[in-house]
């Protein structure tokens, strides 16, 4: 038996079927998301994060030509108020930091490739932005600090590896955007960035904001040679420090450690070679001025440990017919002391000297010797030590 429906009742049911509002998703505009900064490549990835009200973490985008981009298209939210909205970009991407908060950066331990460096320095933006703004507009700044070593390898040797010990990781708040060091220090192989036309060859290393004394260990098929920074240093972020004075490497001199000081400049991405000759000769140790202990190589003199303000301590020595002066870390475990029976107040004598030291890397424990007053003056003594390859620059009131 046939059934059927009333004619009314279809004309109900086709009318409710056209009435019923469509399921669509409603939008606000899309976010469009840019960069003025030239240090990308295309298809160089970059995380982004954005507050609330959108509450976006870790978002992966893509980089090309100023814009990043993400898999899918973001928007605002409708009707969203002109209110300011947070967000935080930082290169390079990684998936680790997908539940935002506290994450931990390193920079690799082998920066010899030109990829494992780029990503080694660790860029962050963050700006504000609201939906009546164009585009999202991140302006990168670098949070690592570069250390940049200038050498000449006049060694006969090609060299093989150039590394620094240092701190390489850094815990990275993704919502305030603040960082520390953190972690172990570990042997850190530079990145040879550029050569000169005079053959200076500029290596470069990034490591983690810090505050240490730095060494350097230069490898050649021939030998070994080490240079040590002559003071401990705070490392900035966004900032690169590079050796004053050119180091060259010469044949038959291995395995004699070297002090080098650095100077601080504003971060730079390719090298500028800014650094001074070596000193050619003469006895070099009157012309310089800060207090302490250097190594005289060829007449020339090399910081070896040297005075630093807010670290150390130093004091005159005087008593029972000797005179002297002491330098010391306590903190580092250094402590070094010249005594002398001795005046050494007129330039040109040769006077008896007694040296105590510990915890100075590079310098003998304790012995006896004569040295001669290369200067006086201004309250200060310059002695060259007649006996060993050492100067010494020390108050005398």
């Amino acid at each position: 038996m046939k059934k059927f429906i009333p004619l009314i009742a279809v004309v109900l049911l086709a009318a409710a079927c056209k009435d019923e509002p469509a399921n669509e998703v409603k939008h606000g505009d899309q976010l469009v998301f840019k960069t003025e900064d030239t240090i990308f490549r295309d298809g160089d990835l970059i995380g982004v994060s954005m507050d609330s009200p959108l509450s976006f973490v870790n978002v992966k985008m893509s980089y090309s030509a100023g814009a990043l981009a993400p898999a899918g298209k973001l928007y605002w939210p409708v009707d969203m108020p002109d209110s300011a909205v947070t967000f935080l970009a930082y290169y390079p991407y990684s998936a680790e930091y997908n539940d935002g908060g506290n994450v931990v950066f390193t920079a690799s331990p082998d920066q010899t490739t030109d990829d494992a460096f780029r990503a080694s320095a660790l860029r962050v933006s963050l700006t504000k932005a609201s939906v009546t703004q164009p585009a999202v507009q991140f302006a990168f700044s670098p949070e690592m600090a570069k250390v940049v070593f200038y050498v000449k390898n006049d060694s006969g040797s090609p060299l093989k590896d150039v590394f620094f010990t240092a701190y390489p990781s850094v815990q990275f708040n993704m919502d305030k955007a603040t960082f520390r060091v953190c972690g172990e220090k570990v042997d850190i192989h530079a990145h040879l960035s550029a050569t000169s036309a005079e053959g200076v060859q500029a290596y470069e290393a990034i490591i983690a904001p810090q505050n240490a004394t730095l060494s350097l260990t230069l490898k050649t098929d021939a030998g070994e040679y080490s240079a040590i920074m002559d003071t401990k240093t705070s490392f900035q972020g966004g900032k690169q420090y590079s050796n004053a004075r050119l180091a060259v490497l010469e044949a038959g001199k291995a395995n004699r450690p070297v002090n080098f000081k650095i100077e601080e400049a504003a971060w730079k991405e390719a090298p500028d070679f800014v650094y001074q000759e070596p000193l050619a000769g003469g006895a070099e140790l009157g012309e310089l001025t800060d207090m302490g202990i250097y190594r005289i190589v060829n007449g020339v003199a090399v910081p070896l440990r040297t005075y630093e303000v807010g670290y150390d301590q130093y004091s005159l020595l005087q008593g029972n017919q000797k005179a002297g002066w002491r330098l010391q870390n306590p903190a580092a475990g250094e402590m070094f002391e010249l005594s002398s029976p001795m005046t050494y107040s007129v330039e040109g004598n040769s006077v008896e000297i007694n040296i105590r030291s510990f915890g100075i890397e590079g310098f003998e424990s304790s012995f006896s010797s004569t040295a001669s007053v290369v200067k006086f003056a201004d309250g200060q003594a310059w002695l060259l030590d007649e006996n060993k390859e050492y100067g010494y620059i020390i108050a005398s009131e």
